[in-house]
């Protein structure tokens, strides 16, 4: 099964031990990453778009943990708005705040800031599956800058994941969480798929490893790690047909939680045009 190493109100990488979660190993079903993967691949098949190299750059996906709709999935445009604001997480979490806004209203009786706060994508629970099952989670292709990093701060997204850590920009996301925002119990991490059972999710685990040891070639190469996808399209394109693959029968959770994952399928398939095709992977564990 998938696994996420995540920090829940400690540090992470270069400043301490980085703090694993044990107790929900069996609910992590990250398998959503490689819808990032997809969006990647389409970006570079749409269009031309003033923005980077090929359209192949960062891009942030929002999911609401309660019930599994995709709140939001877009990618860097800093080019194609001539703005430097522009990034993947700020665009996502826009649409994402609109999103919410209509779904779950603020009350008269609740303020803006309490809104925000313990409403919007956050929610107080400490407890393993409260960081898949309330508030929201962002999934970012490359870990989020500092302005970003403060950015899913300040709205309190319950849980950050991301593909690829970024060792130029990342890491503020731990300084500031410590220094602003202890009080929140909020998770981060990069995701690990080191204990992938099945096939398919061997394949998973496989690719992504195969995409670190691809990236830190072209870091030797001196290749700014915001441009480091537009170096990955066939892994890209690999991890788009292992989309491809999983079917609704993939899904081997029960009630709430396999209504909330399924509502997230059809979402991710309907966003990335990949149409429902009959059963024939292998059966995989979702959460």
């Amino acid at each position: 099964m998938l696994q996420l190493s995540i920090v829940k109100s400690g540090v992470l990488r270069r400043m301490c031990t980085l703090r694993r979660s044990r107790g929900h190993a069996a609910l992590l079903g990250d398998y959503k990453w490689i819808s990032l993967q997809i969006s990647l691949y389409s970006a570079q098949n749409a269009m031309p778009q003033p923005t980077h190299f090929q359209g192949l750059n960062i891009h942030a996906l929002i999911i609401d943990n309660v019930d599994g709709e995709v709140l939001a999935l877009e990618h860097n445009q800093i080019h194609a708005h001539q703005s430097p604001v522009e990034h993947a997480e700020q665009r996502a979490l826009r649409m994402a705040i609109a999103r919410i806004a209509a779904k779950r209203a603020r009350t008269p009786a609740t303020t803006v800031e309490d809104y925000y706060r313990t409403q919007m994508f956050y929610d107080d629970g400490a407890e393993d599956a409260d960081f898949l099952q309330r508030g929201a989670t962002i999934y970012t292709s490359l870990e989020p800058c500092p302005m970003c990093a403060t950015t899913i701060l300040v709205c309190r997204v319950k849980r950050t994941v991301f593909l690829l850590q970024d060792t130029t920009f990342g890491g503020e996301w731990v300084s500031a969480k410590n220094q602003y925002y202890k009080k929140y119990n909020l998770s981060y991490g990069q995701l690990n798929l080191s204990d992938a059972g099945s096939p398919l999710l061997a394949q998973v685990r496989d690719l992504h490893q195969t995409m670190s040891r691809r990236v830190e070639g072209v870091r030797n190469d001196k290749v700014i790690d915001t441009l480091i996808f537009d170096h990955l399209i066939e892994e890209l394109q690999t991890g788009f047909k292992l989309f491809c693959q999983l079917t609704p029968d993939n899904l081997t959770t029960r009630g709430d939680h396999n209504t909330a994952n399924t509502r997230t399928f059809d979402d991710l398939r309907r966003i990335c045009n990949v149409p429902i095709r009959p059963p024939t992977s292998p059966e995989i564990h979702f959460r």
